[in-house]
């Protein structure tokens, strides 16, 4: 069947994990390496927040708790921090979907908080370029659920065959391909990327 949207995902994929500014600030607080990935994404509140069960707030205040257990020093607020973490555009993967607009439906399918809209996506200037946003905290339902991916191919009134999902955890990907969808595992190679798509038939132009 003829692939007719391209779904993204955005950590990892659209937005990249600023490494540089992640080694610095577990060096400045004192954490052990990792020490901020733990923390956000290891509490028990991520697991509730990325389907909208908590308030961002309260999963932030437990981010700032495991910080706290383990820093030299004061760190500053979990807020800051995360959006800083994620403010690091791959311009290669926004130009591609750019150009896959042009023949088909593009959209962003994310396990994520319901700050990604507009403290992320508008302020990069890549809020209004979608077809449609599949936001796990707004849909209450995260990959790696087969159930995400059919209401992205709902939204945008497709079969699950005619989509594509593109995603940096196998998990997710495992899961697309169980919803129906074809699936891309992106390693950061935008090479291989683009021959991966194209191997499935995306007409890249």
């Amino acid at each position: 069947m003829t692939i007719r949207a391209v779904f993204f995902d955005f950590g990892g994929v659209l937005g990249q994990w600023d490494r540089a500014y992640v080694a610095t600030f577990e060096a400045e607080y004192g954490l052990p390496e990792g020490g901020v990935l733990k923390a956000l994404y290891g509490t028990p509140g991520w697991r509730q927040v990325e389907v909208g069960s908590i308030a961002v707030d309260d999963w932030l205040s437990q981010v700032e708790t495991a910080l706290a257990k383990v820093a030299s020093k004061p760190v500053p607020s979990a807020h800051s921090v995360w959006s800083r973490l994620w403010n690091d555009m791959d311009h290669d993967v926004i130009e591609l979907a750019r150009r896959l607009q042009e023949t088909h439906k593009v959209g962003v399918l994310s396990n994520t908080t319901l700050m990604l809209e507009e403290q992320v996506l508008a302020p990069n200037g890549i809020l209004d370029m979608w077809d449609v946003i599949i936001n796990s905290a707004r849909e209450g339902v995260a990959k790696p659920d087969p159930r995400i991916y059919q209401i992205a191919a709902e939204r945008v009134g497709l079969a699950p065959a005619e989509c594509v999902h593109i995603d940096d955890l196998e998990s997710n990907v495992l899961g697309a391909e169980a919803a129906g969808f074809r699936a891309v595992h992106h390693r950061g190679d935008f090479a291989e990327l683009t021959t991966q798509l194209k191997t499935l038939g995306v007409t890249i132009s």
